[in-house]
Order: C-alpha cells, then sequence, then structure tokens
C-alpha cells in the first residue's frame, strides 16, 4: 500500500474533490492537495477529540457530526458557517448522515431523522423507526435507510414517511451502495443482498462475505467491492453473481472510509496514519 499522505494521526473520514481532498481526524479538518500531498488549509474544529464523527460534502460546504452535533463550513477555508446540537446524549446522538441538493439527513439513535435545509437551516424532526438507522442513501426521490435490527426502509424524501419495507436480518444493516437501480447491502450477520429497487425485492444473496463484519463501498468495473476492516480485507465480487473474484489482504482495524476512483481505492483506518492508495487490478 503506499501512502497518498502521512499524518500525525488516524484519519476518520475523508471526501475527494477535483483537486483537493477534505480530511477529518480527531481534532481538525485539513485540505490536502490530491497531487502533491501536501496539507493546503488546516483548522481545529473540536473543543475534545472523539470517534464518534461523520463527514459529507457538496461543492461549497463540508458536513461533519460530532456525537450530538453538526457542523457546517465553507468548503474553501473551514470557515464555520453553523453549528446544531441535535442531540444530548448516547440515547440522541447523530448515528448515520448523508445529503441531497437541498438538505442533510441525519438519522438520531433509537430511530429518528432530523432534516437540516442547506439556504435556510431550518430543522425538521421526524419518528422514522423503532430502531438506529447507521446507513443512509439517497436513491431517486426516496432515502435508503437500514437498520440495527435488520430492515431495509424505503422513505419518501418529501415526507419522510415509509413507502416499503423489506426485512433482511435479525442484525445491523452497516452499509448500503446503490449502483444503478440495484442496491447492494452489507450486514452484521456476514450476509450480502442485492436488491432490484425498481420491485423493492431480493434478487441476490451470498453468505459468509467476510468472518466478521464488513461493508460495501464501491464498484470497479463489473465489480462489487467490500472491506472488512477487523479481517483486513478487501475482496472483489461478480456485481452480477454475487461470485468472489479476488481478495486482497491489508492491515487494517476497527474501521474506516473508502473512496474508489479509476483503478485507485483510498483508504483510512484506525491504524492508518494519513490515507493509503491500493490499486485494484
Amino acid at each position: 500500500m503506499e501512502h497518498l499522505i502521512k499524518s500525525e494521526s488516524a484519519v476518520l473520514g475523508f471526501c475527494i474533490k477535483k483537486h483537493y481532498i477534505d480530511c477529518l481526524d480527531k481534532k481538525a479538518v485539513y485540505k490536502i492537495g490530491k497531487e502533491s500531498g501536501k496539507i493546503v488549509c488546516k483548522k481545529e474544529i473540536f473543543e475534545k477529540e472523539g470517534l464518534a464523527k461523520i463527514l459529507a460534502a457538496d461543492e461549497n460546504r463540508i458536513y461533519i457530526s460530532d456525537f450530538c452535533t453538526l457542523y457546517v463550513l465553507n468548503e474553501e477555508d473551514f470557515e464555520i458557517v453553523g453549528k446544531w446540537k441535535l442531540g444530548e446524549d448516547l440515547s440522541s446522538d447523530i448515528c448515520g448522515m448523508t445529503l441531497d441538493d437541498k438538505q442533510i439527513y441525519c438519522s438520531i439513535r433509537n430511530g429518528r431523522i432530523i432534516t437540516v435545509d442547506k439556504k435556510s437551516f431550518r430543522l425538521k424532526d421526524y419518528s422514522v423507526s423503532d430502531a438506529s438507522m447507521w446507513s443512509l442513501k439517497v436513491y431517486d426521490n426516496y432515502l435508503l435507510c437500514g437498520t440495527v435490527n435488520g430492515q431495509l426502509l424505503l422513505l419518501d424524501r418529501d415526507t419522510m414517511s415509509i413507502e416499503k419495507k423489506l426485512i433482511l436480518s435479525k442484525q445491523n444493516i452497516r452499509s448500503l451502495y446503490v449502483n444503478g437501480t440495484i442496491l447492494y447491502a452489507a450486514c452484521q450477520d456476514k450476509k450480502l443482498f442485492k436488491i432490484d429497487l425498481t420491485e423493492f425485492e431480493i434478487i441476490g444473496l451470498q453468505k459468509n462475505v467476510h468472518k466478521k463484519m464488513f461493508d460495501c463501498v464501491g464498484s470497479y468495473e463489473d465489480m462489487l467491492v467490500t472491506v472488512s476492516y477487523p479481517c483486513g480485507e478487501i475482496a472483489l465480487w461478480d456485481m452480477n453473481t454475487l461470485e468472489k473474484r479476488k481478495e486482497i489482504k491489508i492491515p487494517l482495524c476497527l474501521s474506516g472510509n473508502v473512496y474508489i476512483e479509476g483503478n485507485k481505492l483510498y483508504i483510512c483506518s484506525r491504524n492508518i496514519c494519513g490515507i493509503g492508495v491500493i490499486y485494484i487490478n
């Protein structure tokens, strides 16, 4: 594995743009030149170090959840546009986040979703499920949510009401990856599901995908890419049949973040000080 950048601590999350990469660690946000690997901007944002952070970004702003607080920063200089405390404690922290053109969607532990309008910053609070939702993905006019009790929910983004529901497992749906009208879902019980979103039905299943928990992180050519941080494995699967094509062993730890661009897989994990680059071809 090559290093795009080496840092003093583990990167908790990152977003890749055309020329820069925005990175997040325990206390700070920093911008790295994509080609040079040099830090061009860095700012300490958080009063306390913490690992419970999620980073998302669009062209103009960066959105970070830190335990119960949502931060919105200007993309260019990391100036704080605003911050909102959406919860109080471990029963109401932010456990998932995603974006569309108009809103930020924050899932709050124990089944609520708070939406934040990107222009007005108006907050709306919805009670959606009786279980926490760690995985959120935008699809067409809908929001896909995976719950910790194994349900896949299809929500109308305007009303945040449940349109359809699928029971995939009795355990957490850890991650979701949308490819056209097909959804790939990773479950805590080591199962990989392939779901037709037009009919909202299961059309493929692979068991024992990794020996421990894993995430669906993207695609390369005609293959789905999964990562198991506890196992230290990257695997490539036929997107049609779900048969394994390739496996890459690499030291990883607990959790991380991945972005695939061409044949490059950018990765961070708790044991990597910086961002690594793996050529998956």
